[in-house]
């Protein structure tokens, strides 16, 4: 019940993020950064969504009979699909460059970290070697890495 109600206020919110009015006055770089974020969170998503495969659902309570997917993008991230949404919501403001938008994307942003943690919870419980998992990979985005010197 608890991850339908997410998803459904998730869903919302990137509905009103699509609709909601932007501003009048437009600038050809700041839409061009927004159009190239939005084309990089899609295809994160679609990276994701190959990689989960059958196992992909918008609950946060994992399909029956699914294994915990840690390979590809996901041995980066362990939330590749939720860094896009956080990344589609700052390609609106861009576009968009409205308060209603940005409040929208904040609200989004907050129910995404909120979701991502009581997902984390579940899988902990249902695959205990996602403890590790947890722990070794970020929630997000990929740590940077330091060069090697030459």
């Amino acid at each position: 019940m608890k991850g339908k109600l997410l998803v459904t206020l998730q869903f919302i919110l990137l509905f009103a993020l699509a609709v909601l009015p932007g501003s009048k006055d437009s600038s050809l770089v700041r839409s061009a950064l927004a159009a190239l974020l939005a084309i990089l969170a899609i295809l994160i998503l679609i990276r994701a969504f190959r990689e989960l495969g059958s196992a992909l659902t918008p609950l946060p309570e994992s399909k029956e009979g699914a294994e915990l997917v840690t390979s590809g993008i996901y041995s980066q991230v362990r939330h590749p699909i939720y860094s896009a949404l956080f990344i589609l919501a700052l390609a609106a403001y861009l576009w968009k460059l409205s308060g209603s938008v940005l409040i929208t994307a904040f609200l989004l942003t907050a129910l995404l970290l909120y979701k991502a943690r009581y997902e984390d919870q579940i899988l902990r419980r249902k695959f205990p070697e996602s403890i590790d998992f947890q722990k070794s990979i970020p929630a997000f985005f990929p740590k940077l890495r330091k060069g090697k010197n030459l």
